[in-house]
């Protein structure tokens, strides 16, 4: 057997781009993602190559299936929204797996939907002639939604901060 190549550095693709590294054609390294992060698993052909147990996380990011440990094709892709904590620790587990076992090679291009509303609005004159900086423009519906834990154990979620165990009912 060859040894293999060194690792190739991508950059930036998207996940169209991504999909090419899926294993079909052995000429290519074998490429998956974890959270936006693109590692080389050519080593480990045996399981995520054709035929391997993992094979469908091939050429894709897998994020939400490792997450949620699911081999559903729904699951196959990156968005992580709506996962709860044990999922989101899951997945941490799989990423630092992947960052100590495999190398980085790109990163997975984000492709951010235009909506009618923020067409129209970028189109169509303002009437509005208060000045604001660009973090006073910004609205909840534009943020990204998110989960984090800190440390403390304090729950981020989509920008607000909730304490672990506190219901959002005893809130004042």
């Amino acid at each position: 057997m060859e040894p293999l190549p060194p690792p190739v550095q991508l950059g930036e693709i998207t996940e169209e781009e991504l999909s090419a590294y899926d294993g079909s054609d052995s000429k290519k390294p074998l490429l998956m993602a974890i959270k936006g992060q693109i590692y080389d698993v050519t080593q480990s052909r045996m399981f995520y190559g054709p035929g391997g147990p993992y094979a469908l996380f091939a050429g894709k990011d897998a994020s939400r299936a490792l997450a949620k440990m699911s081999f559903e094709q729904k699951d196959l892709t990156g968005d992580i929204s709506g996962l709860g904590p044990f999922e989101l620790e899951a997945l941490q587990d799989w990423e630092y797996k992947f960052m100590s076992k495999y190398v980085k090679v790109g990163t997975v291009k984000k492709t951010v939907p235009v909506t009618e509303a923020s067409t129209s609005e970028a189109t169509e004159p303002s009437t509005q002639t208060t000045e604001r900086g660009p973090v006073e423009d910004l609205k909840e519906e534009d943020t990204p939604a998110f989960h984090a834990k800190s440390e403390e154990g304090a729950s981020v979620e989509g920008g607000e901060v909730k304490e672990v165990g506190v219901a959002e009912d005893s809130k004042e």
